[in-house]
């Protein structure tokens, strides 16, 4: 008589998990779609709209973080040009594009001297050194964005002057088909331009954000290498 009596207590326990289970699924499924929907939400919120850049956000890892504009970024140059008169701001460059080779001459503020220059962004701060702390800034990198979210990375390695000294511009103008001067009208107000580079998926324009960021740490652990 006890063991009939527990039969139906085991079926009634095992009759309660099997309704309970989609319960708990369509509540993972809910959790699931919720974050789906705020990740979207974020998505939409910072989502990137494209278009000509009027101004960009000099920031991350520097002591004067700022915004400029054309005529900031103009005032910027001579002031530079005033304080160091055999300062490089003036550039012809070769790159190649997806229509074809392509030789300009642009004009603007070296990328360093932004960073750097007591009158810009005042000096790097020290970033993630690692467990080596030894020449931390060779850890570092510029960052630079466009408005429609494309993006490129400048190591402080190559234009840091004891080390590769390349002179990457930040451009505003460039010489027209008529030999004068004229804004950058069809790449936004700024313009990156990195001599040097064979193609030119590095001559970010419509800069929107220049930042300057560290490498995290390696994650590998020394029975890796």
């Amino acid at each position: 008589m006890r063991f009939t009596r527990k039969i139906p207590i085991a079926s009634l326990i095992l009759s309660i998990l099997v309704l309970w289970q989609p319960t708990l699924a369509d509540s993972r499924s809910n959790l699931s779609w919720n974050r789906e929907e705020k990740i979207s939400s974020l998505w939409n919120q910072n989502n990137c709209p494209g278009g000509s850049s009027q101004s960009f956000r000099l920031g991350g890892e520097l002591n004067n973080p700022t915004t400029y504009n054309l005529q900031k970024l103009r005032n910027l140059r001579d002031a530079l040009k005033t304080q160091k008169p055999a300062l490089v701001t003036e550039i012809t460059v070769s790159f190649q594009t997806g229509s074809g080779p392509r030789t300009e001459t642009y004009y603007g503020v070296p990328l360093w001297e932004l960073i750097n220059n007591p009158k810009a962004g005042g000096g790097l701060k020290p970033g993630n050194s690692g467990v080596n702390s030894k020449n931390s800034f060779l850890r570092q990198y510029v960052l630079v964005d466009a408005t429609d979210c494309y993006g490129a990375v400048v190591a402080i390695g190559e234009i840091q002057p004891n080390f590769e000294g390349k002179t990457v511009l930040v451009a505003f103008a460039k010489k027209g088909s008529d030999g004068k001067i004229v804004p950058l009208t069809d790449e936004g107000f700024a313009r990156l331009v990195v001599p040097g580079d064979k193609a030119g998926g590095r001559y970010v324009s419509n800069v929107t954000n220049i930042l300057i960021l560290s490498a995290p740490a390696s994650p590998l652990k020394p029975k890796y290498f």
